[in-house]
């Protein structure tokens, strides 16, 4: 099994009629949502969330974790 970070953003308050999005790492937040959206800057969020799995405040709650894939190896016959 391969794993991968995966970062979730449940917003408390739908945000253009979601309210659970998925990213790759948090810079990525920042390229579809805007920053007062989110109620924290980029830079006070990587510090906010450094040796933890979930940051939260008024406007949303965010999660690191992984996300578990089957990998993709195929083997070759001889």
């Amino acid at each position: 099994m391969e794993s991968s970070k995966v970062v979730h953003v449940h917003f408390k308050v739908p945000y253009e009629g979601m309210t659970d999005l998925y990213f790759g790492s948090l810079k990525a937040i920042y390229a579809q949502v805007p920053e007062d959206i989110i109620g924290i800057k980029y830079k006070s969020l990587t510090n906010a969330i450094r040796g933890k799995d979930c940051y939260e405040n008024k406007s949303c709650k965010i999660r690191i974790g992984e996300l578990q894939r089957m990998s993709n190896i195929r083997r070759k016959s001889i």
